[in-house]
């Protein structure tokens, strides 16, 4: 930080803490000649600095009471800041809401896009007591919620559009239309975020279309810039309904053309009710089978779809969808049944422009917090730390840990804390480094920083958004104390509560099976599961020893010692379709641990734990797998040879089938008669008329 913002920062503190140390409103006058930072300037120099100042600040939740006497007409403003302005009000937690609270930041930390302001937001409300968070929780659950188009861009990107949401800006950028291969101008007045499957979307009424929209952040490219100055650009929306993004299916986010009839077999009915029963129209035979009836805007989203289930179900109507499913397998079975051809000139190779998990610090990937807040909660934490003493020695070790920060970084922090100044020469603290710690000496107006600052709007919305993430997702128990603090720190943070991020839906397993899997977890309880085997088609009994769960872009996961395997298995919650609890209790084995392939893995850590498959991509299909892998060879015609890391050679085929021929398997060679038999498999079902119904 150059010193210019150094300067500025230590006005605006002063200017803070000025207002706090006197006990009545001041003029204009009076803070020009007394507060550090503002003395030497012309007047006119004085007010442009004061009123952006006080902007600035308000911008991260201290503002100014303002005055005019009534009695003098010739009387300028009145300014102070009332305790009630200043302080964040008490919040009187348990110990169960304490440890919810401390098991979200351990969980979020470097996996939410939120992640420092959160942990900014939990020393303010903890200040003073000790993290109760339990260990053996703590290892047995993990969460990620950064999919693999996270970067550093798409965090700049959430701060300038959730600044344009709460100040109501319209925003323009570029933006590339994945679905129509085009990159162009869009002007947005933005009206909410909306994080689904590992991703981030901006939605908001698009002036070019006329209409709400939808907007991938990572499609975004260069700046996101305001269009105005003026401080708002559009009216408060009215009720937005954002279900037609947040709670449709991929097949669903077009305008629906038809309805498909999908047939399930009794394997795969149940797990089809449980997820979708909100996307369409669900009846069950006597026999376990049933019918599924869904509208559809994009045929290539709901073919993949079904056919990604297997020969567990197949389309029954439209004609037209089942003769597109049934050409797209027989498509896949004849590119599998030959020896695989290139099919256009390969083009020069480039550098791949498609960012990976790590491809940048991780450190910049999260939306950073503002370092006025931090400059305050570390002034607040020094001061508490000395109590009703003049003196205390804290160690630097802690503090680093509890801001996230560098030492060099918290060195800097210190110096600008000595700086501030209450007029006439008057500090808070004085601290300096000695060692591994920090000796702080309170001075005359410390006590007035002793206690913690409101939350500034990004904290509070870190915080209650972290709770949302959480709450509801996490297959734990805690969530009557999560609920609980929530609605504390709602009623503390008021106006800030306003969230405007929507979630998307996410997929675990039913609540009966949640709460057998949770306790499981928690007690080391060996369990007896029935489980739907996708990649086989078959449901099977395991009696498994679960270890840990993990979230991953909306999906949960339970890794475990599989019995039947003699071996570390992971299973997907959604696909469980029954939990029973055994009497008996493992011992934690050391060799079952989190593997680092995808779905949660980054893409380097897939590549050196999983195996690569090169896969040739048609134009149809690959600008959406170039979205989501690094590709090798790109084509003339518009194909692609991507790499894909994979684990099982079931989920490979698996995934290549949802393509219908699309995709082509050029290696590992010996799986591309698995892929042709597979999709011969399945064609034997299409070959059988089906039922009148």
């Amino acid at each position: 930080m150059g010193q210019r913002d150094d300067d500025k920062l230590v006005r605006q503190l002063s200017l803070v803490a000025f207002l706090m140390a006197q006990q009545r409103p001041v003029t204009a006058e009076e803070i020009h000649e007394a507060v550090e930072g503002y003395g030497g300037m012309s007047e006119q120099a004085f007010l442009r600095r004061f009123y952006s100042d006080r902007s600035e600040l308000e911008g991260v939740g201290l503002k100014l009471e303002v005055a005019r006497p009534s009695d003098d007409p010739f009387q300028g403003d009145l300014y102070a800041m009332p305790p009630e302005n200043y302080y964040l009000p008490p919040i009187e937690f348990d110990e169960a809401e304490l440890s919810a609270l401390h098991t979200s930041l351990y969980l979020l930390e470097g996996q939410f896009a939120y992640a420092e302001p959160l942990r900014l937001a939990l020393q303010h409300l903890t200040l003073g007591r000790p993290s109760p968070l339990d260990d053996h929780a703590a290892r047995t659950v993990a969460v990620n919620l950064l999919g693999s188009r996270h970067t550093s861009e798409v965090s700049s990107h959430l701060i300038k559009i959730e600044s344009a949401i709460s100040r109501r800006k319209t925003i323009r950028f570029r933006y590339y239309s994945i679905g129509r291969d085009d990159l162009g101008d869009r002007e947005v007045d933005p009206y909410s975020l909306l994080y689904m499957a590992g991703n981030w979307y901006l939605v908001g009424y698009a002036h070019d279309r006329e209409d709400l929209r939808c907007f991938r952040l990572s499609r975004i490219q260069g700046r996101i810039t305001f269009k105005t100055r003026a401080e708002h650009d559009f009216p408060p929306p009215s009720e937005v309904d954002l279900s037609r993004y947040r709670d449709r299916s991929p097949w669903q986010l077009a305008d629906p053309v038809g309805t498909a009839v999908i047939e399930l077999s009794p394997t795969i009915a149940w797990w089809v009710d449980q997820m979708f029963r909100d996307q369409g129209e669900y009846e069950e035979r006597a026999d376990g089978s049933a019918l599924f009836r869904t509208e559809y805007g994009g045929e290539r989203e709901i073919i993949s779809w079904v056919l990604g289930l297997g020969a567990e179900a197949q389309v029954l109507e439209p004609p037209a969808l089942r003769d597109a499913a049934m050409a797209a397998l027989e498509l896949l079975r004849t590119r599998h049944s030959t020896k695989p051809r290139r099919r256009a000139k390969p083009l020069p190779r480039v550098a791949e422009s498609v960012p990976v998990d790590d491809a940048d610090d991780p450190s910049e990937r999260v939306v950073p917090v503002e370092r006025i807040s931090r400059l305050l909660a570390l002034m607040t934490r020094l001061l508490a730390a000395c109590g009703r003493s003049y003196e205390a020695e804290v160690q630097c070790s802690a503090l680093r840990s509890e801001l996230n920060l560098t030492q060099e970084a918290l060195e800097e922090d210190l110096t600008l804390l000595n700086l501030i100044n209450f007029g006439g020469g008057c500090y808070a603290l004085f601290a300096q480094v000695e060692g591994d710690e920090v000796i702080v000496q309170k001075e005359v107006y410390g006590d007035q920083f002793s206690r913690p600052a409101r939350l500034s709007p990004l904290e509070a919305k870190a915080l209650l958004w972290a709770l949302d993430f959480v709450g509801g997702r996490l297959p734990l128990v805690g969530e009557e104390s999560l609920a609980s603090a929530r609605r504390k720190i709602e009623d503390a943070v008021g106006e800030a509560s306003t969230t405007g991020v929507e979630l998307g839906a996410v997929q675990t397993a039913s609540e009966s099976v949640g709460a057998v899997l949770a306790r499981a977890v928690r007690e080391d309880r060996v369990i007896e599961i029935d489980y739907w085997t996708e990649s086989r088609g078959e449901v099977t009994t395991r009696v498994i020893e679960p270890h840990m769960l993990m979230n991953s872009r909306d999906a949960w996961y339970l890794v475990a010692f599989c019995r039947k395997a003699g071996e570390q298995r992971t299973f997907r919650l959604d696909r469980i379709r029954g939990a029973n609890p055994l009497d008996e209790v493992f011992e934690r084995r050391v060799e079952v641990e989190a593997v680092p392939y995808q779905p949660w893995g980054t893409s380097s850590q897939a590549q050196q734990h999983a195996q690569i498959a090169r896969v040739w991509c048609s134009p149809a299909i690959a600008r959406w797998l170039a979205e989501e892998h690094p590709s090798a060879e790109r084509f003339s015609d518009g194909s692609i040879m991507a790499e894909i890391p994979y684990a099982s050679d079931e989920w490979l085929v698996k995934e290549i089938t949802k393509h219908g021929g699309e995709a082509v398997l050029h290696t590992p060679e010996d799986l591309r008669a698995a892929v042709a038999s597979y999709a011969e498999r399945i064609l034997e079902h299409y070959s059988v008329a089906p039922a009148r119904r």
